[in-house]
């Protein structure tokens, strides 16, 4: 497991689309503040710092994770459905469960770097120019290690569902299509559903769509941590079951 695991993270490194990904996001995560620092100076208003950039602007990080997760598993893990390099490591003897396990966590790998790109760079860049500052009156001084922590944990749900749809769609542009239109609409569908059968109102409160927007709150509840750790624990188990279900009765062309 350990080896399979070296190969997918080796493989990871030499990805041209996830190299590709890591420079659109960081120099995105270099313009996004810098037109604010711009806007702000032309009129005249104060400069956001450092860490109030990051408290006020983490949120946006949530559509980042979802076009980099779509577009890194139809370029990363579909693609070698196409090529065949799938058939030759199904057909190498290796246990399916083991292969599927080895790719989410080589997947989850980069998608979690991917998803650091944001607030590190921008809050680094509005730094330099403003200065850290302080974290705004009433902010819990462990805001920022909170939030870059769930990120990646929340980033890592995302993945397995990700790649569990890959397995199935097993096609770059079926997987990259599917994977945006769901991660953009799944909140939409499931509040809507919630409107007329309430059971989908409070899948969607617990799910990590909904939960997402919810670990850059500035103040929490004693209840509301445990949620947001216990959810996209149990997201990543669900889906990696159902992945490697799938996977193993999956007929690899």
């Amino acid at each position: 497991m350990y080896n399979l695991i070296r190969a997918e993270l080796f493989k990871l490194r030499k990805d041209r689309s996830f190299r590709v990904l890591l420079l659109i996001t960081a120099v995105l995560s270099l313009a996004y503040p810098l037109l604010y620092y711009i806007d702000n100076k032309s009129g005249g208003k104060p400069q956001f710092t450092g860490a109030e950039f990051l408290v006020r602007f983490v949120f946006s990080n949530g559509y980042v994770i979802k076009f980099s997760i779509a577009a890194l598993a139809g370029f990363f893990i579909a693609s070698e459905y196409t090529t065949g390099v799938m058939k030759i490591v199904a057909s190498s003897g290796n246990n399916r469960g083991r292969l599927y396990a080895a790719k989410l966590v080589g997947f989850s790998a980069g998608a979690m770097v991917i998803s650091l790109i944001f607030p590190l760079v921008s809050m680094a860049e509005v730094s330099i120019l403003s200065g850290f500052g302080q974290l705004p009156e009433g902010v819990d001084p462990f805001f920022i290690p909170r939030v870059l922590g769930l990120t990646l944990l929340y980033t890592a749900g995302y993945a397995a569902i990700g790649v569990l749809f890959t397995a199935v769609f097993t096609e770059s542009g079926k997987t990259i299509s599917f994977l945006m239109i769901f991660f953009l609409m799944i909140n939409t569908v499931l509040g809507g559903l919630g409107e007329y059968i309430p059971f989908f109102t409070t899948v969607y409160n617990y799910s990590v769509f909904k939960l997402l927007g919810d670990i850059s709150k500035i103040h929490m509840d004693s209840g509301e941590l445990p949620a947001l750790l216990l959810v996209p624990l149990l997201t990543i188990g669900v889906a990696g079951l159902l992945g490697i279900l799938v996977y193993r009765k999956k007929e690899i062309k």
